[in-house]
């Protein structure tokens, strides 16, 4: 093991991250020391280093963000040889790792919803400061954390798309299995496109929808929607709400979405997804995580007979399946298209910048680079 491992640190929100060195750990029990390969930036990254989750969930600083990585094993704690599938697991082999849930709590035991355990770990929001320090990824090592799912990368997918579906596709897999039957009856609208919005489009085309619908900006991410199986995109560009809800309405034949899937979290998206949806319709909210309020107007869910539902996250069943996904589709979806450029561990806060401002859909960080 390497005695000191570098990691990019938010010491105060909003200001250009700091690279700590701090010393690599050796793994307990069940747990697993990996060194990063490849992490890719998500929005949930930006609003944490911009302090949004102060106050809504449990944060302290120091932080090393970054939660969508693949790590090759450089270390196995005792009982850590085989993964959650399990595979055998060897060093040298590339991992995903899942949040750690308790295991002794009702969303644990009695709702098995293990995403909404109120003691669950989240490595992005844990203070860096104490050992094992590494629980973030952008970082050149990680810990896997002893009762954390975790899955070898199968060697079919590239580490950039492994690192997507352990955020974006796997919450996109989640919110779709919660949603429940989607086939050739249901007209579907996803508000949203970016990497989460793109991703359900692309899984729920799969399902054959009778009209598959997305909402968003800029162009050349509609563009990709389109690629990747929407049938008509609407751009927010220079539109109003009432525009758009004319337009998929004229496109839904009068009757509006069956299914709207919000992954946007824009403010104002939430009403505008039930103005959207049809009557029996249902209404999956994703992206509209962190502080901020709504408003909304109840009677749309109320005289429409609308059920609301929310979807977080997704536990390691959903990135197992989700690398199904990938290995199902790699050549009808261009996966590659999402992928930004690539940025060393000093330029991470130029990753975020480059996340924030939509100049790139998903930046690349390599740890490793120079």
């Amino acid at each position: 093991m390497i005695a000191m491992g570098r990691a990019a640190v938010v010491r105060e929100y909003n200001a250009p991250l700091e690279i700590v060195e701090y010393p690599v750990p050796e793994p307990e029990p069940g747990a697993i020391v990996v060194r990063i390969d490849t992490t890719t930036v998500c929005g949930s990254d930006v609003h944490g280093w911009e302090g949004a989750y102060e106050g809504v969930l449990p944060v302290e600083l120091p932080l090393i963000l970054g939660h969508e990585a693949v790590g090759v094993v450089v270390a196995l704690g005792e009982g850590a040889e085989r993964d959650s599938v399990g595979h055998p697991v060897r060093v040298g082999d590339r991992l995903v790792w899942a949040a750690e849930s308790c295991g002794k709590c009702w969303a644990c035991t009695v709702s098995k919803r293990t995403t909404l355990c109120p003691n669950r770990r989240l490595g992005m929001l844990a203070s860096s400061a104490p050992p094992p320090h590494f629980t973030g990824m952008f970082a050149e090592y990680g810990y896997v954390w002893p009762k954390a799912g975790r899955l070898r990368v199968p060697d079919g997918i590239k580490s950039e798309w492994a690192s997507v579906a352990t955020c974006a596709v796997r919450t996109v897999v989640n919110a779709v299995e919660l949603a429940g039957r989607i086939d050739y009856q249901h007209t579907v609208v996803v508000q949203g496109s970016g990497p989460v919005g793109l991703f359900a489009t692309a899984l729920i085309s799969t399902h054959e929808p009778q009209r598959l619908i997305v909402v968003g900006a800029p162009d050349d991410r509609l563009a990709i929607a389109r690629q990747w199986g929407a049938d008509h995109t609407v751009s927010i560009v220079g539109s109003t709400p009432e525009s758009r809800l004319s337009e998929v309405m004229e496109q839904t034949g009068g009757h509006g979405s069956d299914l709207t899937f919000e992954a946007s979290g824009a403010r104002g998206a939430i009403e505008e997804g039930l103005a959207m949806s049809a009557r029996a319709g249902r209404y999956v909210l994703i992206g509209a995580t962190g502080k901020g309020t709504q408003e909304i107007s109840p009677h749309y869910i109320i005289n429409r007979g609308l059920s609301v539902l929310g979807s977080f996250s997704g536990d390691i069943d959903s990135y197992y399946k989700a690398f199904r996904f990938l290995l199902a589709n790699r050549d009808r979806f261009d996966f590659d298209a999402v992928i930004g450029e690539t940025h060393g561990l000093d330029d991470v806060t130029g990753a975020l910048e480059a996340m924030r401002s939509q100049s790139d859909i998903k930046p690349v960080i390599k740890p490793g680079l120079s």
